[in-house]
């Protein structure tokens, strides 16, 4: 081939990848004092110079919501069909340098352009909520400059994504959906509107790693979340009841005596077990009723909820526990109802209080 062929065919796919550059330049945002926003929002990573991040910060909220547009785009972004044939053409042209081509094409990494975007979304904070839908998505990006960035942001806007997260728990998996499991622990009792959509997932996948982390999000939740631990500790299966039961612990601590009574109660199934079990609905299966103990229920709940409530104190009750000590305080209260299970209660704490009394060895048979 003579030097003069070389030279046309160099300076034909010169042509043709001048054209490619001319029509398919990246847009790179609106411009903040001479700089387009790509720029600023890159100044925004873990790994540029900390020095740049309050001028960009500055620059991204001055473009306010008018950012969100181009940011979202940049959280899409893929590389174009033509790039990679582009830059393996650019090898062989003897009058074009790799600098050059990647200096227009913007061709550094797919990640860095899509964190970039996060990134901006995260700086605007609630003024991104149009944006949450692709902030979930990027949960699921494999690089962790992209998904690190998208938890900054998601967990900036408060409640806001929790119905966006709760849609997709059915279809999401792997990195993703933990990743929104941590979100809902995040948001402890903002959550709890979530509650129902775990409850689901435990009964439908027990012992599973996705179960595990679904009551884990749901312990989190705060009170508006135990009817859905209810449901859990009142299930059929004895392994959901222990889950249930540690939810319960962890959402109402002040309760610790009769979590860790009943845990070791409700297998024994027996009748016993079913009054157990129906109180615990009683009292705290209702979300309009969220009680926050046992003496709210008795002293303020409905007379159904006063009975339950009474009924598992005195399950809990040993002679000289805090259980014991509220049953006899509430002697002298009046009450909307249970007074005969109170006054059974009583009973039953003097006999064990007599019984422990006595030394060992000696009946209370007359002879």
């Amino acid at each position: 081939m003579t030097k003069r062929r070389l030279l046309k065919i160099s300076l034909g796919l010169l042509v043709v990848v001048g054209l490619f550059l001319a029509f398919a330049q990246r847009d790179r945002g609106p411009m903040v004092d001479g700089r387009p926003l790509e720029d600023w929002v890159q100044d925004l990573l873990v790994t540029a110079e900390p020095a740049k991040r309050e001028p960009a910060q500055a620059a991204v909220a001055g473009l306010g919501t008018n950012a969100v547009p181009w940011l979202r785009r940049a959280l899409r972004y893929t590389d174009p069909v033509w790039k990679r044939p582009l830059i393996s053409v650019v090898d062989s042209v003897p009058l074009l340098e790799r600098e050059d081509i990647q200096r227009w094409a913007n061709t550094y990494e797919l990640s860095e352009i899509r964190a970039g975007g996060v990134a901006g979304l995260a700086a605007l904070g609630q003024a991104a909520t149009p944006a949450i839908p692709d902030l979930v998505t990027a949960l699921g990006d494999p690089e962790h400059l992209v998904y690190n960035n998208a938890l900054a942001a998601l967990q900036s806007m408060g409640s806001q994504p929790l119905s966006e997260i709760t849609n997709r728990l059915g279809q999401a998996e792997g990195d993703s959906l933990a990743r929104m499991y941590h979100l809902l622990r995040y948001m402890k009792h903002d959550a709890a509107p979530a509650a129902p959509a775990l409850l689901e997932i435990i009964r439908t996948k027990p012992g599973s790693n996705e179960a595990n982390a679904a009551a884990a999000a749901l312990s989190s939740m705060g009170r508006r979340a135990v009817p859905s631990a209810v449901q859990l500790a009142v299930d059929d299966s004895y392994p959901i009841r222990v889950v249930g039961f540690d939810a319960l612990s962890r959402l109402l601590p002040v309760e610790h005596l009769l979590w860790a009574e009943l845990k070791a109660t409700v297998q024994l199934g027996n009748d016993r077990e079913k009054e157990i079990l129906a109180a615990l609905e009683d009292v705290w299966g209702d979300p309009s009723e969220p009680y926050p103990t046992l003496s709210a229920a008795i002293l303020r709940g409905t007379p159904r909820s006063c009975e339950a409530a009474i009924f598992l104190m005195s399950e809990a009750a040993r002679p000289g526990n805090p259980y014991a000590r509220k049953l006899q305080k509430l002697r002298d209260r009046p009450l909307k109802s249970g007074r005969e299970k109170l006054d059974a209660a009583l009973k039953k704490l003097e006999a064990a209080a007599s019984a422990s009394a006595q030394p060992a060895g000696v009946n209370n048979i007359s002879e």
